[in-house]
């Protein structure tokens, strides 16, 4: 195990007592890689998806291929329209947005408000980390999201162990997927998370102008 590994398994270690850990996991490596250091702890791992059935987007049939080699439960969540949930997401994040990508977000965490699950684990910030990068724009969006729903968002690549490892960018992840490998995860190369059509930052701006976007009520 890599000094990544070891620094994410510390991490892990510390998340609260609970029969199963729920995961937040897409087709991309990030939260598999945490998903499967949980196991390493003993720690039985529920793992959950977002299924928009968009093609070209949808990542579904990857992400139940992954489920079923390590024999993780997988529990899809039906994706309702996009475009009807960017409304509500505009009222939330008070933020335009280029492309219908980070709504999925907010549907996720409604899902998980909606099951009664107080927090979650996801690979989210893993970029942003090995990048160096300060400043992301799909986070802070995210955080909001899961805030509003009252869903705790844990995001082990955030912890200071972690960023403390990553002092110079590295775009590829190049630890990250040494650990992956080590853990039997096939390469998944890296693709943009962009949801398919046309740029609908005018429309979210319009929207915005047209309607002041005040916190939804609990």
């Amino acid at each position: 195990m890599n000094a990544i590994g070891q620094a994410l398994l510390n991490v892990l270690g510390r998340l609260p007592a609970a029969p199963e850990v729920p995961v937040a996991v897409s087709g991309g490596l990030d939260a598999w890689v945490l998903a499967l250091l949980l196991r390493h702890l003993g720690r039985r791992v529920r793992a959950y998806t977002l299924v928009s059935n968009v093609p070209g987007y949808c990542e579904w049939e990857r992400t139940q291929s992954l489920a079923k080699q390590f024999n993780v439960p997988l529990e899809p969540v039906p994706a309702p329209d996009f475009h009807s949930a960017l409304p509500r997401f505009l009222r939330v994040t008070r933020t335009p947005i280029y492309s219908l990508h980070p709504v999925s977000k907010l549907l996720l965490a409604e899902a998980f408000a909606a099951r009664g699950i107080p927090w979650v684990v996801t690979g989210d910030a893993a970029d942003q980390v090995f990048r160096c990068e300060s400043q992301c724009d799909l986070l802070p969006l995210t955080e909001a999201c899961f805030a509003h729903c009252h869903v705790q968002l844990i995001t082990p690549f955030l912890a200071p162990e972690v960023q403390s490892l990553c002092l110079i960018p590295d775009p590829a992840k190049l630890p990250l997927r040494e650990l992956a490998a080590s853990l039997g995860i096939p390469p998944i190369p890296k693709s943009p998370a962009i949801f398919p059509g046309e740029s609908i930052l005018l429309k979210t701006s319009n929207m915005l102008e047209a309607r002041p976007c005040a916190a939804s009520p609990d």
